[in-house]
Order: C-alpha cells, then structure tokens, then sequence
C-alpha cells in the first residue's frame, strides 16, 4: 500500500485515454491498471480506451500509451504518458503521480 496523500486541484474529473493502435486490446488492461492507480491517488477520473486517430482528436486531459505511440500522440493533450510495460502499476503510478505534479494538478499532504 503506498502511503503518499495527495489533493487534486483541477477542479473537474480528469479525463483520461489510454490508448493503442486499434484501441482494443492493450488500451483495456491499460484502462483497468490506470483506473486503480488513479484511485489510489484520490483522483477523480473517466478512464476511456481510444485508437491514435481518435485520440488525437478526443480532448483528453491525459493520454497514456506505450512508448511506441508517445511520439505521435505528443501534443494531442496537455499530458501524454509512455510506458515502457503497459501492465507495471509501479511504472503507472510514478509518471501519472510526476506528470500531475509538474502540471500542478495534484500536490501532496
């Protein structure tokens, strides 16, 4: 259990897309990983999967893919997250927790 507190101060449910090439397969597990990361946070958060061109386009807050997709992603929403596992929640939770908090959304207790 991690034992960090943070309060979310965006003020508006975070909207997330985890995303792959087709949008089906790894932007599922991806989905249910980053939803309890985000829980576990305190975050309160819409998780979605998308493919790339429709996340391009979807007016995320955060988009997390693999590193594979980070290039092409970069600049489709304020934060964008690659991964080098897609299925590591210790990965997960240390670039969500850092990206949150060099955007200023979070901050810790």
């Amino acid at each position: 259990m991690h034992t960090e507190k943070f309060i979310y101060t965006l003020g508006k449910t975070l909207r997330v897309l985890t995303v792959c090439g087709v949008g089906q397969g790894s932007s599922l597990i991806m989905k249910m990983f980053v939803e309890d990361v985000l829980k576990e946070l305190g975050i309160p958060a819409r998780v979605e999967t998308a493919e790339i061109v429709t996340a391009k386009a979807g007016g995320a807050d955060i988009i997390i893919c693999s590193i594979i997709h980070e290039p092409e992603l970069r600049g489709s929403a304020p934060v964008v997250i690659g991964l080098k596992s897609l299925v590591n929640k210790n990965e997960m939770r240390e670039k969500i927790k850092n990206a949150l908090m060099d955007k200023g959304w979070i901050k810790k207790v």
